[in-house]
């Protein structure tokens, strides 16, 4: 049985990045109270759910990062954004019937599984849930177009310090980034597939963010050495993330 206490520690991770749900807090934690059945563990690599597949449920990620990526023929695959804890998972399965990314584990997660009631009840017996999915749903659409200008208009190293800018963000604003070091799993690969370059561009443009005494890549870390200049690379704006 999940306890009250492991419920609200989520609900509170998952307020802070919506900000604009504060007076609702209590709403939230009872709705989770009533529909989360149990605590679902995935291991690194494996997936969570299909393009395509249908998802009956909500996933509140509790730990680790997950992917949301489309597949092509070829092979290839780009990684349109991906959850950290407090995100949730499958709103779109659950409001279209089914998912429009492949989900995967990039690190061994922890996931809470919601019972996601029909949307009309969900809106009319769980205010606090729905306004959430609302919300998610809301910040996925303004990553996405942020993601389209990325790929369709900014070069190599603003792509990649834009993208910097807001794992900085999104780290910080869930308490998993105190200083100047980014704690990541991602590989310049996965930077590849997400700002839609070569792994070798990813490479010279962090050496050249190393060179200007910007930003330094190690595997499982990036340490930010001027984070103004990285935001003046990017023309960084975090509105659109509407975490504050």
């Amino acid at each position: 049985m999940i306890s009250d206490a492991s419920i609200d520690r989520i609900c509170e991770l998952t307020c802070r990045k919506m900000p604009s749900l504060s007076a609702l807090r209590d709403v939230v934690a009872r709705d989770l109270r009533a529909l989360v059945r149990d605590v679902v563990d995935v291991r690194a690599g494996r997936s969570i759910v299909l393009e395509t597949q249908r998802c009956p449920q909500l996933y509140l990620v509790e730990t680790g990062w997950v992917f949301r990526s489309r597949s092509m023929a070829g092979g290839q695959r780009q990684i349109v954004n991906y959850a950290l804890p407090g995100d949730f998972l499958c709103v779109d399965s659950v409001l279209f019937k089914s998912s429009s990314f492949d989900l995967f584990a990039r690190t061994n997660v922890t996931l809470y599984r919601i019972d996601a009631p029909a949307t009309p009840d969900m809106f009319e017996r769980h205010p606090g849930l729905a306004a959430a999915v609302s919300w998610t749903a809301g910040q996925d659409e303004s990553v996405l177009a942020e993601r389209v200008v990325s790929l369709g208009r900014r070069d190599s190293l603003a792509k990649l310090a834009h993208q910097l800018c807001e794992l900085i963000e999104r780290l910080s604003v869930i308490g998993l980034m105190p200083g100047n070091i980014i704690e990541t799993p991602l590989n310049q690969e996965d930077f590849a597939d997400i700002l839609g370059i070569s792994v070798i561009h990813v490479n010279r443009t962090f050496r050249r963010l190393h060179e200007e005494n910007i930003a330094e890549y190690r595997k499982g870390q990036i340490e930010i050495l001027d984070r103004r200049r990285l935001a003046e690379i990017a023309g960084f704006d975090a509105a659109y993330l509407h975490l504050h």
